[in-house]
């Protein structure tokens, strides 16, 4: 079945999509960059490259079409419209590892990571999407069959009051403090890691999103602190390249019954095949949006079942609960809940409601879901 169109949409991020939080003592969130206090005011007027959203809708002779997305970098989209959209017409939809290695050789002497990855990422989750509905079946089915009825899933934000209320038992919240903020800000985190506590119950496993923003010392350091707080990991502590911090701080964290997770920032099985062979985390959350897609994040798993490695993909979205409620290696599942908690704003629409701290992933052809031309300001690249 030959591809004959080809369409990109650019989407900037609508300025509703928040969170309605009740976040506690202080929760000032922290950035990479905040070991410098004095750019903090000029990066405010940087444009934010993870705004909004690049997706392609990809139509086969039959009239029959799929869809994907970047999930984040909306400046994904010009690479999708000028390079990869004149060299999928005419190829047959189906031969999905065929166009994901053509896309990947003829972007490698520019790519293999970052935004020509995730444009990579969006065509091949499209492709999936289409092949679903040709066949009439859920993707997770073309994945090889449902493994567990229902996924678990972890909230990840501040809202922390509903998140009980809506049954989870999980939570995953962004670091709070960081290194400029030094021994008081570790105080300070321990006492917003007892308020989640507080409002959601001693039962509640933690985690805590550092986007790459600690280094070895203060990890552990904080980490001794909070020992008794029932984190059960701490992901991405250190930047992604370093490769020797993440070995050490899961030697320390490790003795202390406290996980290390990573591998949203790598890209590819190669990347990711560093971070497992160096003994760096013991739980994988690749990203499907920046990692190369379904057919990608396949190949990492094969990777992660070798070596007894859970993988529980970044981020929110359709293409995770397929992967998730078809993999053995992935038990629960993340979700991001925007806007009002209940009636979430989406990119997509037709995503499962939680239930109970559970979603079910409905049995539609394909990934299920259709795009919402109005979650926000989109532009429609050329014809």
């Amino acid at each position: 079945m030959k591809i004959v169109k080809v369409e990109v949409f650019k989407f900037t991020t609508p300025k509703n999509t928040g969170e309605n939080v009740s976040r506690g003592p202080g929760w000032p969130t922290d950035l990479p960059w905040a070991i410098y206090p004095d750019i903090i005011e000029h990066m405010k007027h940087i444009p934010n490259l993870a705004g909004g959203a690049a997706v392609v809708k990809i139509t086969a002779e039959n009239g029959m079409y799929g869809l994907g997305s970047t999930g984040l970098y909306r400046q994904a989209a010009e690479i999708i419209e000028d390079h990869l959209k004149p060299m999928l017409i005419g190829l047959d939809c189906e031969e999905i590892e065929y166009i994901w290695h053509l896309m990947y050789l003829s972007t490698s002497a520019w790519g293999r990571a970052g935004l020509a990855m995730q444009a990579i990422s969006a065509v091949d989750i499209a492709l999936w999407d289409l092949k679903g509905k040709l066949y009439n079946q859920p993707v997770y089915q073309l994945l090889g069959g449902k493994v567990r009825d229902r996924i678990k899933v972890y909230a990840t934000g501040l809202a922390f009051e509903d998140y009980r209320d809506m049954g989870y038992k999980a939570v995953k919240i962004p670091r709070p403090y960081g290194l400029v903020d030094g021994k008081e800000g570790m105080r300070k985190t321990v006492k917003c890691i007892e308020y989640v506590k507080k409002v959601m119950g001693d039962d509640t496993e933690i985690a805590i999103d550092v986007w790459c923003a600690w280094d070895v010392e203060y990890t552990i350091k904080l980490c001794t602190m909070m020992k008794d707080l029932n984190i059960r990991w701490i992901e991405e502590p250190v930047p992604a390249d370093d490769y020797e911090g993440y070995h050490r701080i899961k030697d320390a964290l490790n003795s202390m019954g406290i996980l290390v997770s990573g591998g949203e920032h790598e890209f590819t099985r190669w990347g990711t095949r560093t971070l497992i062979e160096r003994d760096c985390v013991d739980l994988l959350q690749s990203d499907i949006w920046y990692t190369g897609g379904l057919s990608e994040i396949r190949k990492i798993n094969a990777l992660a079942k070798a070596k007894n490695l859970m993988l529980v993909p970044h981020c929110h979205g359709m293409p995770v609960f397929h992967f998730s409620v078809s993999s053995l290696t992935s038990p629960f599942a993340e979700t991001l809940l925007f806007n009002q908690i209940t009636e979430p704003s989406r990119l997509f629409l037709g995503e499962p409601k939680v239930d109970n701290g559970f979603i079910d992933v409905p049995d539609r052809p394909g990934l299920g879901y259709e795009l919402n031309y109005d979650w926000g300001p989109c532009i429609k690249l050329s014809e």
